[in-house]
């Protein structure tokens, strides 16, 4: 038998050793990429998912029936017209002569005590900042002459703020409240970049702090979630209505930022919170409170103030935010709080 030619030798141990790569690179590339997995694993901050407690049925559907009365504190305003409320008013708007002035620290500045930083999770402090914005209705807000110094869980940023902008208590509900059951201080996660606050965070943070730290009486003090695919445009409405009209507090809601007329409507999709302070149903209208700011590099057109919006174009930013009910630090989404 004719013994092959060099050439030939030559071609047939390439195209062995080619069958040898073929079949043993997915199995290095498998180990290589478990590996790559594993170290980023272990290098992950640490978090443990909330302790999401679920919320007694029974109040839920008297929730969700209106008949859950708001719980008053001294000198507070009277509800508006009782539980389930028969008639609202066509247009209706809370004060908010202290919320509109409210917005989020830079990434980079000069914090309140005259120190310079850098902290790249500042301009994920809307849930925070919604939340300071929804409080200040239950009688809560930063305290003149009152200094927060707050470390930001996530990257070890240490920061001091003063009342200007609420901005105090906007660093309080970000890293220190202590809500019974969490695994770490804070409304926002741990992670870094930060992802910012779940709908169960808002929901379990806003309960805590308006029920003045009752751990007896807040899983069910007066916030719940509604996931929007289990929701339409005219029961939000009318949520927004007796939140407003009857109950005289915001209403919370996760929405597409740029679908909102306070933002430039190109670029990434931005999971964003608001306050819904206003609605008039003659000019089918909401107002809003967003607490990003222009100068503070966050991303809204400007700082502070009242926005107006259509009622069909909130529910379409609602609505764009893919509904995800997992307790995951990253999920969570896809509703609003009321």
């Amino acid at each position: 038998m004719r013994r092959p030619s060099w050439s030939r030798r030559m071609l047939r141990a390439l195209l062995t050793l080619g069958a040898a790569a073929y079949l043993t690179l997915p199995l290095f590339a498998y180990f290589a990429l478990a590996g790559v997995l594993s170290g980023a694993q272990a290098a992950a901050p640490h978090f443990v998912p909330l302790a999401i407690v679920d919320q007694d049925a029974g109040w839920l559907a008297r929730k969700r029936a209106f008949e859950v009365s708001r719980p008053r504190f001294p000198g507070d305003i009277a509800p508006g017209c009782g539980s389930p409320c028969v008639a609202y008013p066509s247009a209706y708007e809370l004060d908010t002569s202290y919320v509109q002035d409210t917005f989020e620290p830079a990434k980079v500045g000069t914090d309140a005590a005259g120190h310079s930083y850098t902290d790249h999770n500042m301009s994920k402090l809307c849930g925070p900042g919604a939340a300071a914005n929804a409080l200040w209705y239950w009688g809560l807000a930063s305290t003149p002459g009152v200094r927060v110094t707050a470390t930001d869980t996530a990257d070890g940023v240490t920061t001091t703020w003063d009342a200007a902008h609420d901005r105090a208590y906007i660093a309080y509900l970000a890293w220190q409240t202590t809500i019974p059951g969490w695994a770490r201080p804070g409304m926002m996660d741990d992670h870094d970049p930060s992802q910012g606050v779940t709908l169960y965070g808002m929901r379990d943070g806003l309960n805590w702090e308006a029920a003045r730290h009752d751990a007896g009486d807040f899983h069910e003090y007066f916030y719940s979630i509604t996931w929007w695919n289990q929701s339409s445009a005219a029961e939000f409405h009318h949520q927004v209505q007796d939140d407003l009209a009857n109950a005289h507090v915001p209403v919370v809601a996760e929405v597409s930022a740029r679908l909102l007329p306070n933002w430039a409507p190109k670029g990434n999709t931005i999971y964003h919170f608001i306050t819904i302070v206003g609605y008039d149903d003659v000019h089918g209208t909401y107002q809003y409170t967003d607490s990003c700011g222009a100068s503070t590099g966050c991303g809204s057109l400007h700082d502070g103030g009242v926005n107006t919006v259509s009622q069909a174009q909130m529910w379409a930013a609602i609505t764009a935010i893919p509904v995800n009910t997992s307790a995951a630090y990253n999920a969570g989404d896809g509703g609003y709080i009321w």
